[in-house]
């Protein structure tokens, strides 16, 4: 009994430094990432309107680029976010951005191509870690 002592130390430890490096881990930036699908807001929100289990099959997790005209603009703390327009009045495609830098030189009306990880559609379908 007295073996093994030594090696469940070791096993302790090396489960330790493994979760300690998994918890610090950064996560994937979009900014240099290739998009897996491009595509507009409007067709976007046209497959989750059609079929949103499909759609989560399709976009869920990925790195989704849109390109639209901004609809509006929230400044929050510690973060932002723009909502691209769709062509319907009820839904938007929500970009998250983690600095509130990251949208200050835009203005509504303006044009953008955005690139995030697709969250899925609540009311809007939101997009996170965004970069332009």
């Amino acid at each position: 009994m007295k073996k093994f002592i030594p090696l469940i130390f070791i096993l302790i430890a090396a489960v330790a430094l493994l979760s300690y490096y998994m918890y610090n881990k950064p996560h994937a930036e979009t900014k240099d990432a290739m998009a897996d699908v491009v595509i507009s807001p409007a067709e976007l929100l046209a497959s989750y309107e059609l079929d949103e289990t499909k759609a989560d099959q399709m976009y869920l997790d990925k790195i989704i680029e849109v390109k639209g005209s901004i609809k509006a603009i929230n400044n929050l703390t510690g973060g932002s976010s723009i909502a691209l327009d769709t062509g319907n009045e009820m839904a938007s495609v929500i970009c998250e951005f983690e600095s509130p830098d990251a949208i200050k030189s835009v203005k509504v009306g303006d044009v953008v191509k955005v690139k995030g990880f697709c969250t899925g559609k609540l009311s809007d379908i939101i997009l996170t870690r965004c970069s332009m």
